[in-house]
């Protein structure tokens, strides 16, 4: 089962209901014609196409290519978390997170956010260099190379 938004109201329903709960509009015209069984980049838009579980399952697939320790990964919210270990700039690490948000049907854009592990009696971790950000950058950056 996955969820789709209904063209009519915008809610979340399930793909195998007969209808919107909500406005009762068909799901049969709703949805797309095929279904992507995998993920593509188009540098000329700067987003993916392909599914929401596809999108997370290379986003995981990134940051362990990366060698980085993958947190969580969570389908519904598109959500995939990882740290990296120590580098020149942060012996604590730095951790990072990268959100992947459907903005048309099967197309796809990925954002990521990253700060500094604060550890031990550390009181204070700066971003130097804007590091965290890089990382999540780098992870992006990544999930574009390996999308096909």
């Amino acid at each position: 089962m996955a969820l789709i938004k209904c063209i009519e109201c915008s809610r979340e329903i399930s793909d195998k209901a007969a209808s919107c709960p909500g406005c009762g509009a068909p799901v049969s015209a709703q949805m797309p014609a095929s279904v992507p069984d995998s993920v593509r980049y188009d540098p000329t838009t700067d987003s993916f196409s392909g599914t929401m579980g596809l999108m997370v399952k290379l986003a995981m697939r990134a940051v362990q290519d990366l060698g980085w320790k993958l947190n969580q990964a969570n389908e519904n919210l598109g959500l995939v978390t990882f740290e990296t270990g120590m580098s020149w700039g942060s012996w604590s690490g730095v951790s990072c997170s990268l959100t992947v948000e459907e903005v048309s049907p099967h197309t796809f854009k990925v954002v990521g956010t990253g700060k500094q592990n604060v550890r031990g009696g550390q009181i204070l971790a700066l971003d130097i260099g804007g590091e965290a950000k890089g990382k999540a950058r780098k992870a992006i950056e990544k999930m574009k190379e390996l999308a096909h």
